[in-house]
Order: structure tokens, then sequence, then C-alpha cells
């Protein structure tokens, strides 16, 4: 399985060191074994450069995949009104990236769809993820990479960004750069 297309047209911002994670919905084409054993492969070939990936949920139908940058993510999930919040979804203050994960990994098991606190894994803003479970996800200020409802100005800077981010990656990809020289270690 060769998902650098995927990577580059999704996830870009985090290979460019603009953004802790993103999740991709990979259909399953292969066996849980093969998606593992791919996993395994990328991480060997990038873990030096600070990307990480790791198969949250698998199902029949498809293997969602977190690729991240696990000190992005410890600097956030360690921050005290972050970790509160993820205490109150079950999540024990200050445990280790491998922990913290393993939790989250077990809330997509639970019922197979995305858990509330998803978003915070993705560097969302806690404003925004505590307004979408408020509000079920309606009454957005503006919806880009995810729905606002704190700060849209910086949110609006950030989808600029990543937007931009995302085309020069696609565009460098298409004529030939690989995937190792566009991640930023």
């Amino acid at each position: 399985m060769n998902i650098d297309h995927l990577l580059v047209t999704y996830c870009a911002p985090t290979l460019a060191r603009l953004k802790m994670g993103a999740l991709l919905c990979l259909h399953r084409e292969g066996t849980a074994e093969e998606y593992e054993t791919s996993v395994a492969q990328y991480n060997r070939q990038y873990n030096s450069k600070g990307l990480y990936f790791r198969i949250l949920y698998q199902c029949p139908q498809r293997t969602l995949l977190y690729v991240f940058r696990p000190e992005m993510v410890e600097a956030y999930t360690r921050k005290s009104y972050i970790a509160r919040f993820l205490q109150s979804y079950g999540y024990h203050p200050y445990s280790s990236i491998s922990q913290l994960l393993d939790h989250l990994s077990q809330r997509f098991q639970e019922d197979g769809c995305f858990p509330h606190e998803s978003g915070i894994f993705l560097g969302y803003p806690l404003a925004d993820v505590l307004g979408f479970i408020t509000n079920k996800g309606n009454h957005a200020k503006l919806c880009g990479e995810w729905k606002v409802y704190g700060d849209v100005r910086q949110a609006a800077a950030l989808f600029h960004a990543y937007t931009c981010c995302r085309k020069d990656y696609m565009d460098r990809f298409a004529i030939g750069t690989t995937l190792e020289k566009l991640i930023v270690a």
C-alpha cells in the first residue's frame, strides 16, 4: 500500500510541520495486517524526521490513520486547560502520547464514530472543540479545515496557510519531488 499521494493531498500541513496531526480515512483494499505492515514501514522511514503514523480504528470498510508530530501533540495536550478537558473524557492527566492515543483509539472503537475530543489531537483550538460539542456541529462562525466557534481571524489565517501549503506540496509532488523530500524534519 502506497499512500504517498494521499499524504501529500490531505496531510501537507502536518508534513510541513505547520500542523500537529491529520486523519486519513482509507478505504479498505487489503487486510488489516497489510495496513499494519505499511504503517510500520512508514514509521521506519519517517520517524527520524519527527513524523509518526498510527492506526486508530479499523473496520471491514475503512482504516483510520493518524499522521502526527508527537512533540507537537505532547506540547498541546500537556497544557493544563487541554489536559483538564481530556480528563473529562477519561484521559489520565499527563499520560504519554502512546497512552493518550491508546485511549483515543478505544474511544473510536466504542461506537465507530468520531469522539468529540478528536479535534484536540488535530490541533483545533479548545474553544472550537467546545463550540462544536455545545452546538452539535451547528451555528459555526466559519467552516473550513474545521468548524470555528472562537477566533475567526486566527482560524481564517491558518486555513489560508494550510491551503497554500497543500497547493505547494501537491505541485511539487506532481513534478517528481519525493515524499521524503517534502517532509520537514
